[in-house]
Order: C-alpha cells, then structure tokens, then sequence
C-alpha cells in the first residue's frame, strides 16, 4: 500500500522559483535588464494606453519607482507618452523599437519555459497545464489581478485563457 505524497506543496514552491528564475533570467537579456523592465514593455504592449499608475499597480511599484521605470522605458525608446484621458494623465504606448522588444522578451521567456517543461511527456505536459489552469482560474477577482498574473504572458498562446475567465466569472 502506498500513502500519499505529502510534499506536494513543497515541491510546487520550488518549482514555482526554479520557473520564475528560468523566466526572469530569459527575459533580462532583450530588455537589457531584469526585473520590472520586462514586465512593463510586455504590460503597455498588452494594454496600449496604460497610465503610470496602472503600470505600478499592476508591477507592484511604489510611484516613485513607476516614475523612474517609465522614464527608463521612454530614455530606452521603447515607450512614449501621449495625452491620456485628461490633462493630468499620459498614456503610455509602445514605440515601434518597444515592440521589436516585446518580442524578443515574449520569445526568450518562451524559449526558457519550453526548455523547462522538455524532461516531461506529452501527457504530463498536458497534465501540467491542467492543473495550472485549475489552480489560476480562480484567482483573478479584478482588472488588477488579471493583469498581474498575465503580465508577462504571451496573450496569443492561450486561445481560452483561464485567468481570464476567471475573472469573467468573478464579475458574473
């Protein structure tokens, strides 16, 4: 008779930090550097008219920090302002260099998920994004946490993404 395995959440903790330094180590290289820099070109590619304050929401920044991200990425010529809803606010968008960047971002991180998930089967692949979808479906309540979550997806390669309808389901 065999019991279960009782390390599961363990095991799902590391993992969960041995993909995140895959990605973030994939992505530094095309952005130039790591962390929230990457994440904001994917973020104002996904959401063209984002503001600032949207980008430190969603990233987690102070405004300070959103402040000097944005100038970074406007200094990069990946970004630029234009007027936004009112006088007070700039839209970001991205510049044609921005989305060359996006794409070589969107392409390394997904070069380093695949190389991640070669060990696996088909079949365990398959059950893989099973249980991600399951575990990520429930977790997007609002705007803000569907765009935390996906914020460095590549939005064409989920045809139903499971974030998403999620947070379909959260405002039904």
């Amino acid at each position: 008779m065999s019991l279960p395995d009782t390390n599961g959440p363990n095991l799902l903790g590391a993992l969960a930090l041995h993909v995140d330094t895959l990605m973030r180590a994939a992505v530094t290289a095309p952005a130039g550097a790591g962390g929230a820099l990457a994440e904001a070109i994917v973020v104002v590619k996904d959401q063209p008219g984002a503001t600032a304050e949207w980008l430190a929401q969603v990233l987690g920044l102070s405004q300070p920090g959103s402040a000097h991200l944005v100038r970074r990425l406007v200094q990069a010529g990946w970004v630029e302002r234009r007027s936004g809803t009112d006088a007070r606010v700039r839209a970001l968008h991205l510049t044609a260099a921005g989305e060359a960047a996006a794409a070589e971002i969107l392409a390394a991180r997904r070069r380093a998920l695949e190389q991640a998930m070669a060990p696996l089967t088909d079949e365990q692949q398959a059950q893989l994004a099973t249980i991600a979808r399951a575990i990520l479906r429930p977790e997007a309540h609002d705007d803000r946490c569907l765009a935390r979550l996906c914020r460095l997806c590549d939005r064409t390669q989920c045809t139903v993404c499971p974030v998403h309808a999620g947070y379909l389901d959260a405002q039904a």
